[in-house]
């Protein structure tokens, strides 16, 4: 059964608004009367709440969180500031699966009230000492991360984050514990800054930290207030500093790796850059990668015979794009890409099954996709990991340098207009530099981070696409440097083109509901003892083949079937699953009747199907949940729900009346939807389920040439000095009439081929 709502994601909020004031009720105290304002760190950047007092109320309340989740950190954004007015405190409920934003929220507000009451000073220190032990949940919901803090009487004095029992992402989970536990103890704080690209882990250990404090500091006898103490916010410093080198790297992803590699192996001096604490971006926690016809590897292999027929496998691709694609560049993914997988195996220890397998259809009959080893281990992301530490060792050993936490926002340009440079600054102590290079590569991974960048740039010629996508990747590859080209004049090329989706669910997920353990299994992306969980239920229900579902015009756009796993994306960011009454009793007595289509929650929510035919007792109390969370509508009408989710209420209505005209025909006129699983609605009440496709990563990007020069908008110039590879110029593939191709492992098989060739030309030219 559910837990009570009242601390859904676990925190002592009540405590904290307690320790910023006297008391949370109205009347009890006098405010300096003003608007006071206070920022926090929430999921995707900083926070700012802004409140405005009269000498005994509360009488508005802003929040503003532009960077925060679209349908998640944004639902907290919105609703917050009325429970806050409501309540007269900070004392109030976050939003289910939206954890770290609501957290923000509330501290910074209690913030404000604790200057509007006077801005008392915190009590003394005095704790028991001791190691208490603590948790939070971090990105994965079916597990907490889990900590051990030592204390002594006034400090910190360790924090042992258990690395074993627990659900994250290996390698992200480590850069945290690695970059972020320092910080704490070396400020004695848990309000210093996440380590970018590790941001949920971060939190989580946060989290759980502060939550240990909380209990030495009552164990001792502290006043609440006392907290208020490990609330340092370490403070920036303004250092300036210039450094020069041949080739400079922004991004040490998969591709920007290769680069600078390729690029030191010339003889020239390099420098890579990385905004996160960790190397290898989003290709250290993939599965496989693409590339045709490998000669060293077939001669080890496969006796020297070619996997792949070449004309074929060109003519397939060149189909599927039509003219759109730039020919000269599919080109090099056909021949080049063998001898760049060869260069990652056999001179960096790269570690692949060398037997190619097909990609994801039936049409897919090209043995072009090559599993990273363990490649049967899919939660081993560690040893993925291992390739690319190592790679960055073999860069080293050849004079490279490099910096993490470091991230470039701007082109220097000299008075021809080539580029000479980019400045960066550190995330962590604030350091700004100038560096100088003769030549640059950007390697940042898209811009499927940035929803503005999405809504300005992604295209509804075709369908519609422009708006926030969820990311199931790097939310720091927020196409910074994407940017920073175009500001100095670059071209694009494709840069509509849908993003790369295979899964498909809620934006956000409910926690705190009962979880069951699924004997005797693993969860695929953890590694950990599988459980399901009743807060996945609309999880289900967004991508259920059973369902139906429509864009945000009110029309359906696929049949269910496929909705999942690939299809998706041709609704755009947003659609919405309709059930009837009828529909959720009979999910209530009788559970879901049909196996999802797609593997989609083995990655999203639990990590775990919910089993078949089994009751989903609690469903109207999920559903009252998700309403709250902003991630389900609930209506007595179908007029009424088409009015909650923005569409015509007579084009929904038509569509409601077809799709029971097909569901009484056994016929779906539209997509040819199984008949089995055609089921009518009925009865109110109407919920729609808000479905999100979760993208890796954005397709399209700036224009290049055949030397991985970045182009001018004329589309011939290029730009002096500047290169880019991998997905910020993967545009150059595709099309925007289709979606992502499905062969396997395209986008790091184009990260690895543009990065072997573009390094080698970027480091010759810059000597």
């Amino acid at each position: 059964m559910c837990h009570n709502g009242k601390r859904v994601f676990l925190l002592l909020l009540v405590f904290l608004a307690a320790m910023m004031t006297a008391c949370s009720s109205v009347g009890t105290h006098v405010y300096s009367p003003g608007t006071y304002v206070s920022s926090e760190q929430g999921f995707g950047g900083t926070i700012t709440v802004r409140m405005t007092f009269t000498a005994d109320r509360i009488v508005d309340v802003k929040v503003d969180g532009p960077h925060e989740t679209e349908g998640v950190g944004s639902v907290a954004v919105q609703k917050l500031p009325a429970s806050i007015l409501a309540s007269q405190s900070a004392d109030i409920d976050g939003i289910s699966g939206a954890t770290y934003s609501s957290r923000a929220i509330i501290l910074a507000a209690s913030d404000c009230i604790g200057k509007a009451a006077g801005g008392s000073k915190p009590s003394a220190v005095s704790m028991k000492a001791g190691t208490y032990k603590g948790e939070a949940l971090g990105f994965v919901k079916s597990e907490p991360v889990r900590v051990a803090v030592t204390v002594s009487e006034k400090k910190i004095e360790n924090v042992e984050v258990d690395m074993v029992n627990n659900s994250e992402t290996k390698p992200i989970l480590e850069s945290a514990v690695a970059l972020l536990v320092p910080r704490i103890l070396k400020n004695q704080s848990v309000k210093v800054d996440s380590i970018t690209g590790a941001t949920s882990s971060s939190a989580a250990i946060k989290s759980a930290v502060e939550k240990c404090l909380v209990a030495a500091l009552a164990a001792g006898g502290s006043d609440e207030s006392a907290i208020r103490n490990f609330y340092k916010s370490p403070a920036k410093g303004s250092a300036k500093e210039t450094l020069n080198t041949d080739v400079l790297v922004i991004g040490m992803g998969g591709s920007g790796m290769m680069s600078a590699m390729r690029a030191a192996e010339t003889g020239a001096s390099v420098l890579a850059i990385e905004k996160t604490g960790r190397i290898g971006g989003t290709s250290a926690l993939t599965s496989e990668i693409f590339a045709i016809n490998p000669p060293k590897i077939q001669a080890e292999y496969n006796n020297g015979k070619d996997w792949v027929d070449v004309d074929a496998m060109r003519k397939a691709w060149l189909d599927y794009t039509g003219d759109d694609a730039k020919k000269e560049l599919v080109e090099y993914l056909m021949t080049e890409s063998g001898k760049a997988i060869d260069w990652l195996v056999f001179d960096h220890q790269f570690k692949f099954d060398y037997v190619p397998k097909n990609g994801f259809t039936s049409d897919d009959v090209f043995l072009v996709k090559y599993q990273y080893m363990p490649n049967n281990v899919r939660y081993d992301y560690s040893t993925k990991a291992a390739y690319f530490k190592h790679l960055a060792e073999d860069f080293v050993k050849a004079g490279g340098k490099y910096m993490l936490e470091t991230e470039g926002y701007k082109l220097i340009l000299d008075a021809s207009g080539k580029v000479v440079g980019a400045n960066a600054r550190n995330l962590v102590d604030g350091t700004e530099y100038t560096i100088n290079a003769k030549t640059v590569i950007l390697a940042t991974g898209g811009f499927a981070g940035n929803g503005a960048m999405e809504e300005k740039y992604l295209s509804d010629k075709y369908f519609p696409l422009k708006g926030k996508w969820c990311q199931y990747g790097l939310h720091t590859n927020d196409g910074k440097m994407i940017q920073a080209a175009l500001d100095v004049g670059a071209g694009t090329y494709n840069i509509g083109v849908a993003p790369m989706v295979h899964n498909a669910g809620t934006p956000s997920f409910l926690t705190g509901f009962e979880t069951v353990a699924v004997k005797g299994k693993l969860g695929m992306r953890t590694g950990r003892p599988m459980v399901w969980s009743y807060g996945d239920i609309p999880l289900f229900m967004a991508s259920y083949v059973g369902a139906m579902t429509v864009d945000k015009t009110g029309k359906r756009f696929s049949d269910e079937d496929e909705l999942a796993h690939l299809n998706s994306w041709i609704g755009g960011s947003r659609f919405y699953t309709i059930w009837s009454g009828d529909q959720i009793d009979d999910l209530k007595n009788n559970g879901f009747a049909f196996a999802p289509g797609g593997r989609f929650y083995q990655y999203l929510g639990y990590g775990a199907e919910i089993p078949l035919n089994t009751p989903m007792t609690p469903v109207y109390e999920v559903l009252d949940a998700a309403v709250k969370a902003g991630i389900a509508y609930k209506a007595d009408t179908v007029e009424e729900l088409a009015k909650m989710i923005g569409c015509s209420p007579a084009a929904l209505s038509k569509t409601v009346s077809d799709y029971n005209g097909y569901c009484a025909s056994g016929v779906d006129q539209d997509f040819g939807k199984s008949a089995k699983h055609l089921i009518s609605l009925k009865k109110a009440p109407y919920y729609a389920i808000v479905g999100a496709p979760w993208c890796y990563s954005t397709c399209g990007g700036l224009d290049v040439n055949t030397d991985f020069q970045v182009l001018k908008a004329d589309g011939r110039t290029p730009i002096g000095g500047l290169y880019c590879v991998g997905t910020d110029c993967m545009g150059v593939l595709f099309t925007e009439r289709k979606a992502y191709v499905t062969f396997g492992g395209a986008a790091n098989g184009w990260a690895m081929t543009s990065a072997y060739l573009a390094g080698k030309k970027a480091g010759e030219a810059s000597k």
